[in-house]
C-alpha cells in the first residue's frame, strides 16, 4: 500500500525504549528493551510525557475497552499518541473533524465484512479521508490502493472513472482485502503491515526472523522501515480517537455527515453544468463523485448512478431528465503528437483550449507526445491549422543527400530546445543546426519549420510535420527571415486564410496591399521579402485574409437589415476603408466597386455605406 503521510515524521521515544530501527540488536540490548516495555506500565509512561508537557501530555492512561482491535501502550505506540498531542496536533484534528463526515457510511461497510470498526483509522492515516489523495508510490484515493490491488478487489479504472477514489467502492475493497490478510496472518498487527508493505515483505520477515510477533518483528528490524512506523502509527490514532477529550480534541468541530443517495444520470453529462443547473452549491456533486476523473459521466451508453445529497435528489432527477440536459456530450479521443499544442488542437477541434485543459486536467504543463485526450465533438470534420499558420522555414542554401534517411519539415507550434527536438526524433542537435543554419545554442522560435532527415524506420505519425508547400521559405539570418518570424510569433492563425496573387507588371508591394485590405509589412512577412529586393513579374506572393467574425451586441445593432444589395454599415469616427473592409473580412476594392466610390474617397461619421456579402 501507499507510504504514510507522515514517513519523514522522526519518531522521539521516551528514554530507554526500543526503536524499530535501532542499531544495536545484540541479543543483551534486546533484552534489556523487552523487559523495558514489560516492567513500564501505562501510567508511568504518561506521567513521564506530562512532565515535559503538561497541557498536552494528559495525567491518567487512556481508556482503551472500547477499542475492537488489541492495542497496546507500548513506546512505539505512545511515541505517535505523543506525536498527535504535539507537532502532529492540527492535523489529526482535521483528519478527526473530517472524519466525523464518513463515519457512518464506513461503519456501515465494516460491519456488513464483520471487521474492526477501528479500521477506519487506517483510512484516516492513509489519506486523512481524501479521496484525491495520491502518493509517491502512485497509490490513490482514500484508500490507498494501487491500481493492481484494486482491479484485483473489483475496482475498475479507465479514462472516465477511477473507483479507487470512490469512497464507498474503495472501502468496500479494503475491508476485503484487510479480512483476507488478517485471514492469512491471524493477527491485526501484520495484517496491517501487510496492507502497507505487501503480503512478500511480511511472509519474508516472519520466514526469515524465526517469530509471527509484529513487535517483535519490528524490534529486530525484519520489516520495512515504514510498516515499522505505520503499524504504531494507525493504533495510536484509534487511542487518540477514542480519547478525543483526555488528550484535548473534544473542542474540534466535527463535519456533519451528508445524506447520500444515488441518481441514475445518462452517459457523457456535464457533471459541472448539472449541479449549476440543479442550482447547487459549485463542486457539489463533483466532490460526492470524484471517482469522475474527466467531470463527466462515462459516455457508455448506459446510466451512471451519480451520488447526489438526498435533500437535492428530487431536483437533479429533475434536472437530469430533461433532454437538453440529459443530451450525452460526444467525445472523441486524440492521441498526441510531438509539437502539438493545446491551442493547436483548439483550432483543429473546433474547442476551447480551456475546455481541454479542464476534460484532461492538463493544468499548465506541456502535453506529452502519445498521451491519450478527449476533445468534444463540435465539429464533424477536423481542419489542419496549419493551412492557416504562418510556417517559416530558413533555407540555407545548402542540400544534403543522406542513404536510407528521408527529409521531412517539423513545424514548431511553441518555443522549444534544440536538444529537445534531437531528442524525439533520434538525431544530434549538430546535425539539426547545421540542416537548418541555426546556432545550436539558441531557442527555437514558435512559427519555425525545421529541416529533418529521418530514417526509413522512423514512425512519422507521432509527429507534427507539415508538407513543404505550406512553409514559406526565408534566407537565414536577413531582415525578411527576422520579419516573418516576429511576424508568425504574433499570428495566432485563427480567422486568416491566404490567396495567391500574380505579381503583374508595374504592381509594387503597396499597390497589391492597398487592393487586399492588408499592410505592407503584412506581405512582407508572409512571404520572407527583403527591403532591399523588389518584385518581379510572375512572382507569387502569399496575401492574407482576415475572417472578421460576425458582430455581436452594438456592433450588430449599427449593421442594418440585409437587403440584395448587402448589408448596411453607419461610419464612425476615424474609419477608413482599409479599416472597415478588415472589420467585414472584405476587400478595399469590392467596397469601392460596390458603393462607387473613386479611389480616394472622404467618408464621414454617419455615412452610411454597403458591406458586399
Amino acid at each position: 500500500m501507499a507510504l504514510d503521510l507522515l514517513s519523514l515524521v522522526v519518531l522521539l521515544l521516551p528514554v530507554g525504549a526500543s526503536t524499530s530501527t535501532g542499531e544495536d540488536r545484540s541479543p543483551s540490548s534486546q533484552m534489556v528493551n523487552e523487559s523495558a516495555v514489560a516492567t513500564l506500565t501505562p501510567a508511568k509512561l504518561v506521567v513521564r510525557g506530562a512532565a515535559r508537557n503538561q497541557d498536552a501530555q494528559p495525567p491518567t492512561a487512556p481508556d482503551l475497552s472500547r477499542l475492537s482491535i488489541t492495542v497496546p501502550l507500548n513506546p512505539p505506540v505512545l511515541g505517535f499518541i505523543d506525536f498527535f498531542q504535539n507537532r502532529g496536533r492540527f492535523i489529526f484534528a482535521k483528519w478527526y473533524a473530517r472524519m466525523a463526515r464518513y463515519e457512518p457510511e464506513i461503519y456501515k461497510v465494516l460491519a456488513r465484512h464483520e471487521v474492526p470498526a477501528d479500521l477506519i483509522y487506517v483510512c484516516m492515516i492513509e489519506s486523512g479521508f481524501n479521496s484525491d489523495a495520491v502518493s509517491r508510490a502512485s497509490a490513490v484515493g482514500p484508500w490507498q490502493f494501487m491500481t493492481p490491488t484494486g482491479l484485483e478487489y473489483g475496482l475498475r479504472g479507465d479514462a472516465w472513472v477511477d473507483e479507487r477514489r470512490d469512497l464507498l467502492k474503495a472501502t468496500d475493497a479494503a475491508a476485503r482485502h484487510l479480512k483476507d490478510l488478517h485471514r492469512r496472518f491471524k493477527s491485526w498487527p501484520l495484517a496491517l503491515a501487510a496492507y502497507n508493505a505487501g503480503v512478500g515483505a511480511v511472509s519474508r520477515a516472519v520466514r526469515l526472523m524465526g517469530t509471527n510477533d509484529f513487535w517483535r518483528l519490528a524490534a529486530l528490524g525484519g520489516l520495512p522501515n515504514e510498516a515499522t512506523r505505520y503499524v504504531p502509527k494507525a493504533m495510536a490514532a484509534m487511542v487518540v480517537g477514542h480519547n478525543a477529550a483526555l488528550y484535548g480534541f473534544s473542542a474540534v468541530k466535527r463535519e456533519t455527515p451528508m445524506a447520500v443517495s444515488l441518481v441514475p444520470v445518462p452517459g457523457g453529462v456535464d457533471v459541472a453544468a448539472l449541479t449549476k443547473k440543479a442550482k447547487l452549491a459549485k463542486g457539489t456533486l463533483l466532490r460526492l463523485n470524484s471517482e469522475l476523473l474527466r467531470g463527466y459521466t462515462p459516455p457508455y451508453g448506459e446510466d451512471y448512478l451519480l451520488r447526489v445529497p438526498t435533500e437535492s435528489r428530487a431536483i437533479v432527477q429533475k434536472v437530469s431528465d430533461d433532454k437538453e440536459t440529459a443530451k450525452p456530450r460526444v467525445f472523441r479521443e486524440h492521441t498526441v503528437r510531438f509539437g502539438e499544442t493545446v491551442r493547436y488542437l483548439a483550432l483543429r477541434y473546433g474547442v476551447r483550449g480551456r475546455t481541454i485543459k479542464r476534460d484532461n486536467r492538463l493544468g499548465r504543463r506541456r502535453l506529452k507526445a502519445g498521451e491519450t485526450l478527449i476533445i468534444p465533438r463540435v465539429i464533424s470534420s477536423p481542419k489542419d491549422p496549419l493551412s492557416e499558420a504562418l510556417v517559416v522555414l530558413q533555407d540555407p542554401k545548402l542540400e544534403f543527400s543522406l542513404e536510407g534517411r528521408s527529409l521531412v519539415y517539423f513545424p514548431l507550434q511553441e518555443r522549444m530546445s534544440l536538444a529537445e527536438v534531437a531528442g524525439f526524433f533520434g538525431v544530434s542537435s549538430g546535425h539539426i543546426a547545421m540542416w537548418n543554419a541555426l546556432d545550436p545554442e539558441a531557442a527555437l522560435e514558435k512559427g519555425m519549420a525545421l529541416r529533418l532527415y529521418l530514417p526509413a524506420e522512423f514512425d512519422r505519425s507521432t509527429a507534427l510535420l507539415v508538407s513543404p508547400e505550406k512553409t514559406t521559405r526565408v534566407q537565414a539570418g536577413t531582415d525578411g527571415a527576422l520579419r516573418a518570424l516576429k511576424y508568425a510569433r504574433k499570428n495566432r492563425g485563427a480567422g486568416v486564410r491566404r490567396r495567391l496573387h500574380t505579381v503583374r507588371r508595374g504592381e509594387s508591394l503597396w499597390k497589391i496591399a492597398r487592393r487586399y485590405g492588408v499592410t505592407v509589412d503584412q506581405l512582407r512577412a508572409e512571404n520572407g521579402l527583403n527591403r532591399s529586393r523588389g518584385l518581379s513579374p510572375g512572382k507569387v506572393l502569399k496575401v492574407p485574409q482576415h475572417i472578421s467574425p460576425r458582430p455581436k451586441g452594438k456592433a450588430a445593432r449599427r449593421v442594418a437589415k440585409r437587403g440584395r444589395r448587402g448589408r448596411r454599415y453607419t461610419v464612425r469616427a476615424g474609419d477608413s476603408l482599409w479599416k472597415i473592409a478588415r472589420k467585414f473580412g472584405v476587400t478595399v476594392n469590392a467596397l469601392r466597386k460596390k458603393n462607387r466610390f473613386r479611389k480616394r474617397p472622404t467618408l464621414r461619421p454617419g455615412q452610411r455605406i454597403l458591406i458586399p456579402r
